[in-house]
């Protein structure tokens, strides 16, 4: 098993198609959280798998290609990605809202370049397992693997969309700014607009 350690700062981490995703991006100033829910979930429906880690650390995550671990979990979910380059990277919210905030910023950022997997192109059933209770909080992150990504390649797309960061409570979708013009750079409040406790999702 493949294993990358990765900081989430926000709390969200992110399994990236980065061609298709940087594909996707048009860089503007004004952006409500409206447009970045459907921007995360739905231009990038099959590019990015995101979710919500148990808090702000380093976490270990093991990837396991076309095999199914017998690893107990805490909880877990699923979803579908393509993979068009032979490559998917690990990539945290600093570098997506850098992607929004910066003209000709794209994935994967320098500082995250080595956190990828090389994999076969095609179509993948993503299966993500927290392995530990998140209201545990003794469990020292990093020491072992924290999530399991078993990436399962399928004959055509499973068409496993998300309509919420997972492992979240509802991500907002009102007009309200989540980046303007006025305020570049402050993201600061993200977590003020979604709840740090993991719902129950799996």
């Amino acid at each position: 098993m493949e294993k990358l350690n990765i900081i989430a700062d926000g709390s969200i981490i992110a399994i990236a198609n980065t061609t298709k995703y940087n594909d996707t991006l048009s860089f503007r100033q004004n952006w409500s959280w409206k447009d970045l829910s459907n921007f995360l979930l739905e231009q990038n429906k099959d590019n990015l798998v995101i979710f919500n880690t148990a808090w702000d650390d380093e976490w270990t995550i093991g990837f396991s290609i076309n095999k199914i671990t017998d690893a107990s979990f805490f909880r877990k979910f699923e979803q579908s990605i393509e993979v068009t380059d032979g490559t998917l990277y690990l990539v945290n919210w600093t570098d997506l809202t850098s992607t929004l905030q910066f003209e000709d910023t794209k994935l994967p950022d320098e500082i995250n370049e080595t956190l990828k997997i090389s994999i076969e192109n095609g179509f993948y059933s993503v299966v993500v397992k927290q392995l530990f209770d998140h209201e545990d909080f003794d469990h020292d992150a990093g020491t072992g693997v924290d999530y399991i990504v078993e990436l399962l390649q399928r004959t055509e797309n499973p068409k496993l969309t998300a309509n919420h960061i997972h492992w979240t409570e509802d991500f907002p979708t009102d007009e309200s700014l989540f980046i303007s013009s006025e305020d570049l750079g402050d993201f600061d409040d993200f977590l003020d607009h979604i709840s740090s406790e993991p719902d129950d999702r799996k």
